[in-house]
């Protein structure tokens, strides 16, 4: 047999080799739900990907089975990665193919749907020759609760006054099935927890009205169930309307060569932009809404329930800035930038201890840009404070601390002009006044008789 006839006999063989492993194959394509529903609605949205690692998805199909009858539910669909396989490079491993789906199940695309339950099935084919050359078949089945009526909500609480940049709590009860709920102000959204873990259904919310937020912006108690219905009901308030303070911070060479390269050494998101003011500017401002969108995220760090019994503790000091003063930076007599100061700065001796306003739990320790050592603790139910410009710490993330425990001393770490400590109140990682939370009688009154009657009744 000459050389070429051998060669054939081996492209043969690698042919025969990848039929029979691709005839063989009992890979099927995996589904993934973005978030997995536990009802159908109205009009739930469904969001899942499929993905097959080893051949191309063919075909995809969702339906919703009641009663013994079938509907079959449109789809949209996204190509996140599905390059066209070559039909005879059978020995070759196909690239990855992979698509994200969206639809939308309940009354509305399906009129004959009826309350009850329902089977909802999402089943995905890929191109492979197994199943006798049917393809690789996925099914996913959930057996779901199909509710039609969105969530009921029953305010407890009657009179709610709010400051502006300040907060208050309401007590509301919603009905079974509900797993989200809260009051929506504006486009903010602060989430419900249960008054005592025996009555999950009656909620408590604190809620802030932010300082940069027009007064009369609605307040609405919002809820939504594992169908994905939604309901939205008013409650009593009356926002009280706040004039913060103005201040003027000219801006020196000196200031600036202490603070801005420790700033940037040490956060690597930053690129040098070729000045030290600009510097400075890119940390005053970029930084800046960069680490208010991580005390967001910060906040979802928080327990499920109230780890504090009493007022926080206001720290013996003398104030030198206070909420929402809103800045205006000048460099050599020119305006350069404005911000808002978001916390209270409180200076007294030189690296004084720096006390926990209250019971809770150490969320981040460390450098934090603008704060310089900074402290953040999690007091439950979205409540977080946040201690700056320290010039050491002496607690760890996780660590419980209690009302009073010496967590660090003061500094002039991070943008800070001199030894003191930037004081913040957080609710779900927005700033709010600290003056409200220092106060004993607002504490009684806006927060614990709530709590205190509902976990009763």
């Amino acid at each position: 047999m000459g050389a070429g006839s051998i060669f054939l006999v081996v492209v043969l063989l690698c042919i025969l080799v990848g039929l029979v492993l691709r005839s063989s194959s009992t890979a099927a394509p995996q589904i993934q739900f973005g978030r997995k529903p536990k009802g159908i609605g109205l009009n739930t949205s469904i969001i899942f990907q499929v993905r097959d690692a080893k051949h191309h998805v063919k075909a995809v199909h969702v339906q919703v089975e009641q009663d013994a009858k079938v509907y079959n539910i449109p789809l949209q669909q996204t190509n996140l990665a599905a390059p066209k396989p070559v039909w005879w490079k059978v020995w070759a491993k196909s690239p990855e193919s992979r698509w994200m789906f969206t639809t939308r199940v309940g009354r509305q695309p399906v009129r004959d749907l009826q309350q009850g339950r329902a089977s909802l099935h999402i089943i995905a084919t890929n191109d492979s020759w197994g199943r006798f050359f049917r393809g690789g078949r996925a099914d996913v089945s959930l057996d779901l609760p199909v509710r039609f009526a969105p969530p009921s909500i029953e305010v407890l609480t009657t009179q709610h006054y709010i400051n502006q940049g300040g907060c208050d709590m309401v007590v509301f009860k919603v009905s079974s099935g509900t797993v989200d709920s809260g009051v929506r102000v504006g486009s903010y959204f602060f989430p419900s927890w249960p008054v005592k873990e025996s009555m999950p259904q009656t909620r408590l919310a604190i809620f802030a009205y932010p300082y940069d937020l027009d007064p009369s912006t609605p307040a609405r108690i919002v809820a939504r169930d594992d169908a994905d219905n939604q309901s939205a009901t008013s409650f009593t308030y009356r926002v009280f309307p706040k004039k913060f303070h103005s201040d003027t911070i000219n801006l020196t060479d000196d200031f600036m060569n202490r603070v801005v390269p420790t700033i940037m050494s040490q956060t690597q998101d930053l690129d040098d932009q070729g000045s030290l003011l600009k510097n400075f500017l890119l940390i005053n401002g970029h930084l800046r809404q960069m680490e208010a969108q991580q005390l967001i995220e910060f906040s979802k760090k928080t327990a499920p329930r109230l780890l504090w019994t009493q007022p926080f503790i206001e720290l013996p000091s003398k104030v030198e800035a206070s909420f929402a003063d809103y800045r205006t930076y000048t460099y050599g007599g020119q305006v350069v930038d404005h911000q808002t100061h978001l916390g209270f700065d409180l200076a007294g001796l030189q690296h004084m201890p720096i006390q926990a306003a209250n019971d809770g739990v150490v969320v981040y320790a460390g450098f934090f840009g603008i704060y310089g050592n900074a402290v953040i603790l999690d007091h439950g139910c979205g409540l977080q404070t946040l201690y700056g410009h320290m010039s050491s710490i002496s607690v760890k993330p996780g660590e419980s601390v209690k009302h009073g425990q010496v967590i660090g001393r003061s500094g002039e770490t991070g943008l800070a002009g001199g030894d003191h400590l930037h004081f913040t109140v957080l609710l779900d990682g927005i700033p709010v006044n600290p003056t409200e939370w220092w106060d004993p009688h607002w504490i009684h009154d806006r927060i614990q008789a709530k709590v205190v009657q509902y976990q009763q009744g």
